[in-house]
């Protein structure tokens, strides 16, 4: 998703195929915010016994002023008199204004009042001072207090008639709060449904050493190229008779594969436009449920609460999961996807992907910091370096990727089981091996690791684990309590 706070234009707002370049080179005027018409929400009234500021007539007169008339001098003059009452609670109003980034004096006003909250001082760079500041607010669990939901969910439904919809059954205002724009709209990053599939044989275009997410549903062996995945982040598709989905969160670098069944609904997921501290959040098109990417659970919606059932994923190499599955398939290359009103501008080009290796979000990846607020993750490994995620009941281990490959398998104790990863060049396979001989450390023992378990010599089989594979920050912002190897 695009990583300069910005607002797309109503053009972008009607296509669904938007370019990732194109958001990420603008930074365009929306129409402006609608009012909502309801005083339920505004802000003020009871706050539960707290020191209130958010009612004080003139504050609450610019709000309203605002959301019902959205300009420069009521955006700057708003966030200033918020950054005057020295309450922190405005922490996440201001965050949103930051994020829409409406003029650079609003800007410059939205950054005056948050360092006066903080007591942070600007860093002098938009970008960073948007990251500096969420950041501040997640580590502060800020709650945002009275009046923050009909801030939102308008501020939001002016860039997507969508969002404010979206947004509206999430319960906790500072989950609220945390969520933030990821610079698309509702499916701007156009997924793939029922994608097309070649034999890898035939998979001429692609090369030994290029990344791949490798699946196995049923025997059906089939790779997910990085190279595509990149660009569309969500392929709706079906392996040996189940519809399954896979969820590519580009900027944690992070692919799972879910059952798309829920009940007696299959669902077909799209982007939604929203992150969760730096996180993709997908939606379905049958329920219109949020679900958070790292987890698989029902975030806000009809099926909040449902998780969503997970097969193992390895990232690893084309040759050598072709070396492992000769017969699998892969991912064929796309056709051009074109915006959803070509048919009243047929003179717009296709959307064209550079579907070549690493060529999908190079700068992000070649950029060591994050584009979105994060909690403070602590310096165990670098913000962006890859681990393998280990999690029982309240125990979590974050284990290095590039260690674990030069080091080669290992036992490691999580809660009171017992997990072996065996690594390839780019990841790692799971399996739980509680209650067999080995245990924490090297595995020095014979063993047969495949896709259904790990094998050893004494007639041992440990079953597969679907464990997720991302950057050390989107996994400590989920695990705050996680303790990592190697220490």
């Amino acid at each position: 998703m695009a990583p300069v706070p910005g607002l797309v234009n109503q053009e972008s707002r009607r296509s669904r195929a938007v370019p990732i370049a194109v958001l990420v080179a603008a930074a365009l005027v929306v129409s402006a915010c609608r009012g909502s018409g309801e005083d339920e929400g505004r802000a003020g009234g009871d706050d539960g016994g707290r020191a209130s500021v958010v009612d004080a007539p003139p504050l609450d007169e610019l709000i309203d002023r605002f959301l019902d008339g959205p300009s420069t001098d009521a955006g700057a003059e708003v966030a200033l008199a918020m950054g005057e009452t020295g309450d922190e609670r405005f922490g996440p109003w201001l965050l949103d204004l930051y994020r829409l980034g409406r003029s650079s004096r609003i800007d410059d006003a939205v950054t005056e009042a948050l360092a006066d909250l903080s007591g942070l001082q600007p860093v002098g760079f938009r970008t960073d001072d948007y990251r500096q500041y969420g950041n501040w607010v997640y580590d502060e669990a800020v709650d945002p207090g009275p009046g923050y939901r009909r801030w939102k969910l308008e501020l939001y439904g002016s860039i997507d008639d969508d969002f404010a919809r979206l947004l509206e059954p999430v319960a906790d205002d500072v989950l609220l709060a945390r969520i933030q724009w990821g610079g698309v709209t509702r499916g701007g990053i156009p997924e793939l449904n029922d994608p097309e599939r070649v034999m890898a044989r035939d998979a001429d275009w692609m090369v030994d050493d290029e990344l791949v997410l490798g699946v196995v549903v049923d025997g059906v062996a089939v790779a997910y190229p990085l190279r595509i995945l990149g660009h569309h982040e969500l392929a709706n598709d079906e392996i040996a008779g189940v519809p399954v989905s896979l969820v590519y969160c580009t900027l944690c670098r992070s692919g799972l594969v879910f059952d798309r069944r829920v009940g007696d609904r299959v669902l077909d997921f799209q982007t939604s436009g929203l992150l969760v501290e730096s996180n993709k959040i997908m939606v379905d098109t049958q329920t219109d449920t949020l679900w958070r990417h790292q987890t698989g659970r029902g975030l806000a919606g009809p099926l909040a609460g449902e998780e969503l059932t997970q097969f193992p994923v390895v990232t690893t190499t084309l040759g050598e999961w072709t070396s492992d599955h000769p017969g699998t398939e892969v991912l064929a290359i796309p056709d051009p996807i074109f915006p959803a009103d070509a048919g009243a501008a047929p003179e717009r080009p296709p959307i064209a992907y550079d579907y070549e290796p690493g060529e999908a979000y190079r700068f992000y990846y070649e950029d060591p910091d994050v584009w979105f607020p994060i909690l403070d993750t602590p310096g165990a490994f670098d913000l962006k370096e890859e681990v393998i995620g280990l999690e029982v009941g309240d125990d979590a281990v974050a284990v290095g990727v590039e260690a674990l490959v030069a080091s080669g398998p290992r036992v490691f104790a999580v809660g009171d089981r017992s997990v072996a990863l065996v690594p390839g060049p780019a990841g790692a396979r799971a399996y739980d091996v509680t209650g067999s001989a080995l245990g924490p450390g090297p595995i020095g023992e014979p063993f047969d690791a495949g896709e259904d378990g790990l094998r050893l010599d004494d007639g041992t089989v440990g079953p597969r684990l679907a464990v997720p594979q991302l950057f050390w920050f989107a996994w400590y912002g989920r695990h705050p309590q996680t303790s990592w190897w190697p220490a």
